[in-house]
């Protein structure tokens, strides 16, 4: 039970009292949660400190750092006594606390916890230091593939703990191994050597997490006389939570505490969740009789429930029963208390659907019940689970509490920016003298990050303002690569701020940064080659990092967000901790390795994989639902809990964790027991099922009222069998039918829905009273409750034409478009194109490529493609290769097209001609349905026929062709053959020879032709078009067509009312 759940004044049960007032021995206490195992623990070892017993000699044991600062705080409630030592702490920090006192006696440097982070960084190196020189140990054939992947170094890491956790060692690993024929154990065993070594020599004194209570153990059993100062500090010991302990922990307390000794084991072997840490959940049981003795320890059984609702309690007892037991079963099923609540099951359709119902649940508990937001709790099976979690209640109103300590500080948005900062000023600057530079992908990098503070709009009005000027200046450098070389420009990191235009003040930010990371990185002499073995002082990582931070100016921005709260101040308050993680790892980088280069700790940080330990303080904002894991949840309590993502496959997640290298076959081993065969395999299995059933135990065991449980049934995914333990009967409902969000937004949809509804059925009260509380919404300026916002009421806002007067500019290329669908033509022509934007950025650069050399061999061709293809700024993999190769296909089409055209004797007049031409309305006969029109556009072939006529060839990139049928009549062409009639091309001719359609993107045919205008039924029909198109481009309305299939690629069909997409709108 959670130590914040029951007051220091709360009554105690008979069998509470009399934990709390055992004296001489020691006591076992099983309970099941919410029985105040904790509670009973606390209010023990209080009583002790006041009846005399110095606090700096009661030993607590809790499971992790947050598990024993709470069991710190509740113990120092009311105490009234000082203390030097922690009231509670864990057993790796009692470890470090004896290697620290080993080292103080022996005048050694004190000892160095290993993270994990740096654990999993030198176990990645040592690895691949073996790949590239071909050393290490001869791993199995059948591992050759998965020793490169990072599921490998995972298993092996896991199998490392497990070795050092029981102390086995190399020659233990291959003893086992020849004895189990696991040849994989032999090599892990040199690893291990090679690890302990390394770190030995890099970091002397240094201790790994799975390490350090073995090797605490070792020292103590070794050394008599510290063994007896440790003693004469231990005259109480308590364990809470003890099902946690691992074998090492057990080992450790073991020699710790001396004979004798008053000692109080608490836990709950059903509740056991940090078995991946190798915790042993029956080790305190063993733990107890081993201290002892013969008489065995006195037991009581926690057998009340307190401050848990009975519906709460009756599926925890039902899950408890499913897991296999471990010691005897008196401490399940105790009796609950007459406190009101629920246990749930809901079902949905979709996952989106899940997440929506849980905010509303969430929302109904704190809006209309009352329930702080901070006794809400969401837990989810996984971390992927809980990221998609966090982001649909913060969709759905609720304000969810984002913890970033288990994303690595290399991959966290807020400290990325100033690495690549440190990362630019460390490196060997180029030229003569300290300095530095950056890439096109860095200036974009650190603009966009809150170093630079662009926006995309900005960015983009930088890259056009750039890429112009250079245009006008004849030049053809990328716009990518004038932002960057803007960056590296001294003078404008000179220029006075008023004296620049806004677009490129935080470009000049940028610099100034850079150049204020450069000069601390000079002062200490940190550039590469310099430093370590030179006699020059380097200046660490820390000071690098302080003096990038400080020339941001975002200390000052983000602490002002940070105040003023909200969504915006709770994410500055994230950023302002990752930035002190950063710190506080590049200071004690700096500390450890006096005179490493600073890249050496950039290289460390953007390698690692795992999140860092820290003892940061975060923000935490207090008014927000947590999502966790069961594990993270372990030892807590809310009045609230759901429990999401139950589906079947995921949770019990069956598969077994360890086939690859086999940890837990390991710990078999050591104890004696099968490690192969049918015994072995349904064992593991067991252990599987019973540690899935453990979390599943935990995490409906939170709440102290209300527990809901989801899952989704869809053609995909099924709840799972799991659910049955929680509502029995809960297949025999159809899937919940989610209301609905809770928010105003949501309030305010229901009711016009009803509204409208309810007029349309002729139920008047119905409307009225929906009617009624939108016209309250609406005073209250809730949006979209006033009807004068409801765009199907709204009038028209512009009745006039687009262009009332003067000529229509007309662009041929979009002529068609306007002819097939008048709407797609209006919305795409001014900007509702989709953001597919890469197949356009291909086809343009093929169109240039055949412009420059239009008569060029293919291996000319498709070597320009290849010089130019970085222009397109694709990631290397798969989807540019593909890409690549459809530009090279797209080539040799061409290049058959005028292997052709110039059989047929046509010869090129010109490439990417433009035109402008006007065609008078006067001129045509049916002056009613037309206008003026100006074509303009650019041709992409002209080609010259034998007998002098021209042809306009017009090149299409796109996937899709065009019908045969439609060409003879196609819109595009025909203007083309207008404009050539009408003079557009001046000296080079007016005598139109028809017009062809080249497909270079689609499949078949690559030529179309278009006869001469002049051979058609009606001449005329073409102008006419134009003149008519030119009217209803220049009009007031725009009729949307179906065109059924090619509807569904149309980026405005969301704006169609003819589209499902855009009518629901």
């Amino acid at each position: 039970m959670s130590v914040t759940d029951r007051g220091p004044s709360a009554a105690l049960d008979p069998t509470q009292e009399r934990v709390v007032a055992h004296r001489d021995g020691v006591l076992v206490a099983q309970g099941a949660p919410g029985t105040g195992k904790t509670t009973v623990l606390v209010r023990h070892v209080q009583q002790r400190i006041s009846a005399g017993l110095a606090p700096d000699h009661c030993l607590v044991i809790a499971p992790t750092r947050q598990s024993a600062s709470r069991v710190r705080t509740a113990i120092a409630r009311g105490l009234g006594a000082t203390h030097t030592q922690p009231l509670a702490r864990t057993a790796a920090s009692l470890a470090f606390a004896v290697l620290r006192l080993a080292a103080a006696r022996a005048d050694e440097p004190a000892p160095r916890l290993i993270s994990g982070a740096e654990q999993d960084a030198v176990l990645r190196e040592l690895l691949a230091g073996h790949e590239e020189s071909g050393t290490g140990p001869s791993w199995p054939p059948d591992l050759e593939l998965a020793r490169r992947t990072t599921g490998f170094r995972d298993q092996l890491r896991d199998l490392l703990m497990r070795a050092v956790e029981h102390g086995v060692g190399r020659a233990d690993l291959e003893h086992l191994s020849r004895v189990h024929g696991r040849p994989e154990w032999a090599c892990a065993g040199e690893v291990l050597e090679e690890y302990d070594q390394v770190t030995a020599l890099a970091d002397p004194g240094s201790y790994d997490p799975a390490w350090i209570c073995t090797a605490a153990a070792g020292l103590l059993e070794g050394d008599e006389s510290l063994r007896a100062v440790v003693h004469e500090r231990v005259s109480f010991v308590g364990v809470d939570d003890a099902q946690e302990l691992t074998a090492s922990a057990a080992r450790l307390l073991d020699v710790v505490r001396p004979a004798g000794v008053d000692s109080v084991l608490v836990g709950d072997p059903d509740a056991a969740v940090l078995g991946f840490r190798g915790a042993v959940p029956g080790a305190f049981l063993e733990l107890g009789e081993r201290w002892a003795g013969e008489a065995g320890p006195a037991r009581e059984t926690l057998g009340v429930r307190h401050g848990t609702s009975g519906a709460v309690g009756e599926v925890v007892d039902r899950v408890a029963q499913r897991i296999g037991l471990v010691g005897d079963a008196r401490h399940r099923g105790p009796i609950s208390g007459d406190e009101q609540g629920t246990g749930s099951v809901r079902i949905t359709r979709s996952a989106a659907q899940e997440a929506s119902l849980v905010a509303r649940w969430l929302r109904h508990a704190h809006l209309v019940e009352g329930v702080p937001w901070q006794e809400l709790s969401v837990i989810a099976r996984s971390v992927q689970q809980q990221d998609a979690v966090r982001r649909a209640l913060a969709s759905g109103g609720v304000p969810v509490r984002v913890d970033r300590s288990s994303v690595p500080i290399g991959s966290d948005p807020a400290a990325r920016p100033l690495l690549l900062a440190l990362d630019i000023v460390t490196r060997e600057a180029p030229g003569v003298g300290p300095g530095w530079s950056v890439d096109p992908e860095e200036a974009l990098e650190l603009l966009q990050s809150p170093l630079g503070g662009m926006d995309p709009v900005g960015l983009r009005r930088l890259r056009r303002s750039l890429r112009g000027a250079e245009l006008a200046a004849g030049g053809l450098r990328r716009a990518d690569d004038l932002v960057a070389l803007r960056v590296n420009d001294p003078d404008l990191r000179s220029a006075a701020p008023a004296d620049l235009p806004p677009e490129l003040a935080p470009v000049a930010r940028v610099g100034r940064l850079l150049d204020a990371g450069r000069e601390a990185v000079v002062r200490g002499g940190s550039t590469p080659g310099r430093g370590e073995g030179s006699g020059q002082a380097v200046t660490g990582p820390d000071e690098i990092v302080w003096a990038l931070w400080s020339a941001s100016g975002l200390a000052a921005s983000w602490s002002r967000q940070a105040a003023g709260g909200g969504a915006l101040g709770a994410r500055a308050d994230r950023d302002l901790d990752a930035v002190l993680v950063l710190f506080e790892a590049a200071e004690s980088y700096a500390e450890r390795l006096p005179g490493a280069q600073p890249r050496s700790f950039l290289d460390s940080v953007r390698s690692a994989e795992l999140a860092a330990d820290t003892l940061v303080q975060g923000a935490r904002r207090t008014e927000a639902v947590e999502v966790l894991t069961p594990h993270a949840a372990a030892g807590r309590r809310w009045r609230r809990v759901a429990v999401v993502g139950v589906q079947d496959g995921i949770w019990p997640d069956l598969r077994l964790r360890d086939t690859l290298l086999g940890a837990e076959a390991l710990v078999s081993a050591v104890h004696g027991r099968p490690v192969a065969g049918p015994e072995a395999w349904r064992a593991a299995q067991a252990a599987v099922r019973a540690d899935e059933l453990r979390q599943f135990h935990v995490a409906v065991s939170r709440p102290t009222e209300g527990l809901l449980v989801t899952a989704v049934a869809s053609t995909d995914d099924q709840p799972s069998g799991l659910l049955d333990l929680v509502e029995p009967g809960f297949r025999e409902r159809p899937p919940a039918e989610v209301p609905p969000p809770m928010t105003l937004r949501g309030l305010v949809a229901e009711l016009r829905r009803a509204a409208v509804r309810s007029h349309r059925e002729g139920d008047r009260s119905t409307r009225d009273a929906a009617v009624g509380l939108l016209r309250r919404l609406a005073v209250e300026d809730v949006p979209g409750a006033d009807p004068a916002a409801w765009w199907t009421l709204r009038e028209t806002s512009s009745t006039a034409p687009v262009r009332p007067e003067g000529p229509v500019r007309v662009s041929p290329s979009r002529l068609q478009t306007f002819r097939d669908c008048e709407l797609r033509w209006f919305l795409t022509s001014r900007g509702a194109e989709t953001g597919e934007a890469f197949r356009a950025e291909l086809g343009t650069l093929v169109h240039d490529i055949v412009a420059h050399t239009p008569d060029a061999s293919v291996p000319e061709l498709t070597a320009e493609l290849d010089r130019r293809w970085d222009d397109l700024g694709l990631v290397e993999g798969w989807v540019s290769e593909r890409a690549q190769q459809d530009a090279r296909r797209m080539l040799e089409r061409y290049a058959d097209y005028v292997a052709r055209a110039r059989a047929a004797g046509r010869e090129l007049v010109g490439s990417e001609l433009d035109l402008s031409v006007l065609l008078g309305a006067a001129d045509d006969q049916d002056r009613e349905r037309g206008r003026d029109a100006r074509l303009v556009g650019a041709v992409d072939r002209l080609e010259r026929t034998s007998e002098g006529a021209l042809v306009v060839a017009d090149l299409k990139t796109g996937s899709t062709p065009v019908p045969k049928a439609d060409v003879e009549q196609h819109a595009q062409l025909a203007a083309y053959q207008v404009a050539v009639t009408e003079g557009a091309f001046g000296e080079l001719g007016s005598r139109s020879g028809g017009a062809r359609l080249v497909q270079l993107g689609a499949s078949g045919a690559v030529e179309q032709a278009q006869p001469p205008l002049g051979e058609a039924d009606d001449p005329a029909h073409a102008r006419r078009t134009i003149r008519e198109a030119a009217a209803g481009m220049a009009g007031a309305g725009f009729t949307a067509r179906d065109l059924e299939r090619r509807c569904r690629r149309c980026p405005a069909r969301f704006a169609c009312p003819l589209q499902p997409e855009g009518a629901s709108r």
